[in-house]
Order: C-alpha cells, then structure tokens, then sequence
C-alpha cells in the first residue's frame, strides 16, 4: 500500500520541482551592453544600458540625437523593453537573456531605425551603468 501512495507523490514532487526550474525568472544584471559582430553602415557602438530601476536607454548611433527611454520587465528569459518615456516612439523590442548576453527576438519587436537586427544579435555586457 506505501509503494502505491510514494510513487504518485515523487511523481507529483518531481514534476512540481521542474515546473519551478522552467517558470523562474532569468537574472539580468543591469549594466551596458553593447551589440557584437554585426556590421553597420553607422558609426560608432549601439548600446544598451538597463539599470536596476527597471528602466532603460538605447543608444544606436552617434549621427542620430534619437535615445529610446523607457521600461523593461522580465518574463521567464524574454526581456521586453518599452519605448514608453514622454519623446519616444512607443516600440516594443524583446531580447532572450542568455547569461550576460541580450539576443534579440525579431517576433514581437520593432526593430530599430538606424541599425535594424537580424534574430539573435548579440549583445553582450560590457561595463556598469553610470
């Protein structure tokens, strides 16, 4: 009679662990982070700088006065950030979080004006935020 009760319940126990491993949120750490190996026809670096305030700047050219302020939040590795400050455009762009890496998800993004990204472009942590 205990074998037939214990199996059901580690079952039960096992599949409770795993749902929690899937369904617990991925860690950013705020800081810059800087797009890799994608060539521009702009100059300079595009960056990313999200804080711990859970806002946002995106920065993606030098030529353009254009900065994208906003929100982000966090759902299970998908980050989404918000143009939503007064002046921004309103765009939505969401990014996987792989370790210290931001890939960029074409589904469900905007994009970007000066230096649109290809699906899973790379940016990766590169310093702390000022």
């Amino acid at each position: 009679m205990k074998k037939k009760i214990l199996f059901p319940v580690c079952v039960l126990f096992a599949l409770s662990a795993w749902a929690y491993i899937k369904n617990s949120g991925a860690s950013l750490q705020p800081g810059v982070y800087t797009l890799q190996n994608v060539t521009r026809d702009v100059p300079g670096d595009f960056t990313i700088a999200i804080y711990d305030d859970g806002s946002f700047q995106s920065y993606e050219t030098p030529i353009s006065s254009y900065i994208g302020m906003g929100s982000y939040e966090i759902k299970g590795d998908i980050l989404t950030l918000k143009e939503d400050k007064a002046g921004c455009t309103g765009n939505v762009n969401r990014f996987q979080i792989a370790d210290d890496r931001l890939l960029f998800r074409n589904d469900g993004s905007a994009n970007y004006a000066f230096v649109p990204l290809k699906d899973k472009a790379a940016f990766v942590r590169t310093g702390d935020v000022p």
